[in-house]
């Protein structure tokens, strides 16, 4: 029996970390970093928020590496040192052939004999101001590595980052052990209550019975955990009035995207100049977001862009905007339910 209830407490754990991991949706590894669930690519010390856009299927979805579709597929590095405007930037993806698989580094390209064999894909050196931006059409699913490489001209130093990434990569295989795992925590939770000596052949048809119910009830956890309510959103203060249209449509939990934010004063003046910051929680249960929404452009006259913007988990959220001029500070909350 004390066996049973270690084998019992293992499995709970297990099949908590397996839950966590099958509705991650982005596994970074390789030159490829999350912090603060912003995606970064280090190319040596330099720096770049790194996304990549399935847009023909996924549309404003963003992803840090794995890609759940074959088709066109957007890589794009955000330089976030001025040092890499000055450099000679080229990307290479070929096909994964190396013996640790996700776990390739730099050292496994490198002992690749004919690199050119096995590229699919490859862009020659470029000098961008801001934004380095590639694209290249998948046209199977499979396992790939990503290599980004800046050159130093006047250093003669070379600075690579390489990361290992899947297309048509949807977890499946995870979600499926995880509710394996699930299932069989619950089934010897019920054999440690009813008693090991006390299980008869005859009294299955009970545990079996309630694995079918819970097989029936995990059924529709995928439906929500991936779907929302919230499109767009409105609110106003004394001084603005705002619109946020959120790239991902509808907003889901556990998925960083972005925010289009439309700011239009009460009085008619000019939109310039303007300071914005986000930040949000949960006020019921006194926690704030896993993520620091960044306001990182101005996209047009009234408009701006929030990157970072992450709900981690269902229930109410309140997201404060805050706008600051050089006479007026203001802030406006949006309330709503994942």
């Amino acid at each position: 029996m004390q066996c049973l209830f270690k084998h019992f407490t293992s499995l709970v754990k297990t099949s908590i970390f397996l839950m966590l991991l099958a509705t991650s949706n982005a596994f970074p590894h390789g030159g490829v970093v999350l912090e603060e669930d912003i995606c970064l690519i280090k190319v040596g010390f330099y720096q770049a928020h790194f996304t990549v856009f399935q847009p023909e299927s996924r549309q404003h979805e963003q992803f840090c590496e794995d890609l759940p579709d074959t088709g066109e597929s957007i890589f794009v590095l955000e330089y976030l040192h001025d040092g890499l405007e000055s450099l000679d930037v080229d990307f290479r993806i070929i096909e994964n052939t190396t013996a640790n698989g996700s776990f390739a580094n730099e050292n496994d390209v490198d002992q690749i004999e004919d690199i050119e064999a096995i590229t699919v894909f490859y862009q020659p050196p470029l000098k961008n101001p801001d934004v380095f931006a590639v694209l290249h059409e998948f046209d199977q699913e499979g396992e790939f590595i990503g290599v980004v490489t800046a050159r130093d001209d006047n250093t003669s130093k070379t600075y690579t980052a390489v990361f290992p990434f899947e297309t048509g990569f949807t977890g499946g295989d995870i979600q499926d052990i995880a509710v394996f795992t699930l299932i069989m925590t619950i089934f010897l939770g019920w054999l440690s209550f009813l008693g090991f000596k006390r299980y008869r052949a005859r009294q299955t048809l009970v545990p079996v019975l309630s694995v079918i119910g819970i097989l029936s009830a995990l059924q529709s956890l995928p439906a929500l955990a991936e779907t929302g309510e919230v499109h767009n959103l409105t609110g106003s203060s004394e001084h603005f009035t705002i619109e946020v249209i959120p790239t991902l449509q509808p907003i889901a939990i556990n998925q960083i995207h972005s925010w289009l934010l439309a700011i239009d004063p009460n009085d008619g003046s000019p939109t310039d100049n303007l300071k914005i910051s986000a930040n949000g929680g949960m006020p019921l249960h006194d926690h704030g977001m896993q993520t620091k929404p960044v306001v990182v452009e101005k996209q047009s006259q009234n408009q701006y862009q929030i990157n970072g913007m992450k709900f981690h988990m269902r229930g109410y959220w309140e997201v404060t905007i805050k706008i600051e001029t050089g006479s007026t500070e203001d802030e406006i909350v949006l309330g709503f339910n994942l």
